[in-house]
């Protein structure tokens, strides 16, 4: 528990830090890839950290668990009042009311440490490294806040990152339970039973595994790291959703990404490789199963799946699953892709929601004119088109804004529904703020970001948006 001494030095500090938050954050990485190299090499995704993505996640990661203490512990109402004075850099935004501020504020804690949780167990992150985060991070706070990074305000932020981390290690080892290992036995080695080049860029694996024991079971949604060795040395690892299948059998599909230089966002260092490289018989490293986004253990509510690109992946868990145990599910799935040549596993999408009595699809290609992103935003999903079997004909929409082809208000939406987003970051963040709109209420709007997550898709928009919506699809 946060002392009240402890709990001063944080609400002092809090409008500096947020000030000066992307500074620690780099400052951070920096001092921690300078003494540990191989962790940038052989753990961390270097193309985020090219692009700057890590560290606006940690900057905003920081913030959001610092609010929720400051807001919960010394009083809502407090901090609203102190909101509306300060500027918007500073630490708390001026909700409508104390109400609402609580639950934003508690809501983004309670996201943020899961997702941390999640992506630490993806990259094997152990028990012992957070003493080194914890050296270097006080030594990046302490350069950005100079004289007033005092013990009372040291003390405070040592005692915020000693909760957060008991709670992260926790959630790791949990993990790991889940998946009957200890924590430490983090990846175990899968041998590539098929290959299979789907659409125009995409390769499809079947994993089993490398040994005499099966590869841990999964939940509907879930997903599980791949480490691969490039050429020269580093191990990379990237996560891909877990499609459904064969029991003892995973399934993964990778979009290449290409890169575009121009913007700074270099290509995909794995992905290219699973493509150019991996073959059937080779061997990669495989995480646990690890995951929030799932649909086995929620209520029998009616579903909507809305995917675009790639993010069809996880989608094809969650439906192979309905398919086998819940088949009589109202379920509406709605997938966007820029060209038929792009859509990978478009034959597998359309067994499964067939197999579903109740279940509805309609695919829509966007023909690759989504260059007005901020007019996408405030269109949001106008346009034309029922929802209906699949019709490649009908779903051949031309160009215009993004996600002309499908209006909301020709599909069933109640507060009652659950809907599961899975796509690029602007793409959700979108649909997001559409379905919101469209009556369904922001807690029953569910989506996991693959990488860092910078607040895009709830509308903390750190620049992520430069890109069109479909281009990492």
């Amino acid at each position: 528990m946060i002392t009240s001494s402890q709990l001063t030095g944080l609400r002092t500090s809090l409008p500096l830090v947020a000030e000066r938050a992307d500074a620690i954050a780099v400052d951070f990485y920096a001092r921690l890839f300078g003494e540990r190299p191989d962790l940038l090499r052989d753990q961390f995704n270097r193309g985020d950290q090219a692009q700057g993505r890590q560290q606006r996640e940690l900057a905003l990661t920081m913030l959001a668990l610092a609010r929720d203490v400051v807001g919960t512990q010394v009083g809502v109402g407090r901090s609203v009042a102190r909101g509306r004075e300060a500027s918007a850099s500073t630490a708390v935004a001026p909700w409508s009311s104390p109400a609402a501020a609580s639950w934003e504020v508690r809501a983004a804690a309670r996201e943020t440490t899961s997702r941390l949780a999640q992506r630490h167990a993806a990259i094997g992150v152990g028990p012992d490294e957070y003493d080194l985060f914890a050296r270097h991070l006080s030594a990046a706070f302490a350069a950005a806040l100079g004289p007033a990074w005092t013990d009372e305000v040291a003390d405070g932020w040592r005692a915020l990152y000693e909760q957060t981390r008991d709670e992260l290690v926790s959630s790791v080892a949990a993990v790991y339970r889940r998946a009957d290992l200890e924590p430490g036995d983090d990846w175990r080695e899968a041998l590539v039973t098929e290959r299979r080049v789907e659409a125009e860029d995409v390769v499809a694996l079947t994993l089993v595994s490398a040994d005499s024991e099966a590869l841990p079971a999964y939940r509907a949604g879930q997903f599980a790291s791949i480490q691969v060795t490039l050429a020269d040395g580093a191990r990379q690892i990237r996560q891909y959703s877990l499609r459904g299948g064969a029991d003892e059998q995973w399934r993964v599909s990778a979009r290449v990404l290409t890169g575009v230089p121009e913007l700074g966002l270099p290509p995909g260092e794995v992905s290219n490789h699973l493509l150019a490289h991996v073959q059937v018989g080779d061997v990669v490293s495989v995480s646990p199963p690890i995951g929030s986004l799932t649909v086995d253990e929620l209520d029998d509510a009616p579903l909507v799946l809305v995917s675009a690109g790639i993010g069809c992946t996880p989608v094809l868990g969650m439906l192979d699953h309905l398919a086998r145990v819940d088949p009589d599910r109202e379920v509406t799935v709605l997938h966007f892709e820029r060209t038929p040549e792009r859509h990978a596993h478009r034959a597998e999408l359309e067994a499964l929601v067939a197999a579903l009595p109740r279940g509805r699809l309609r695919v829509s290609y966007t023909q690759g004119s989504l260059s007005a992103l901020s007019a996408a935003s405030t269109v949001g999903v106008a346009g034309a088109g029922a929802i209906g079997p699949p019709d490649v004909d009908a779903s051949l929409d031309g160009a215009g804004a993004y996600l002309d082809p499908i209006d909301l208000g020709t599909v069933d939406l109640t507060p009652q529904h659950r809907v599961f987003l899975c796509g690029p970051v602007p793409f959700m963040a979108i649909v997001r703020a559409a379905l919101i709109e469209h009556g369904v209420p922001a807690e029953r709007v569910h989506h996991f970001v693959f990488g860092p997550d910078d607040g895009s898709v709830t509308r903390t928009d750190t620049g992520q948006r430069r890109r069109s919506a479909l281009d990492e699809a």
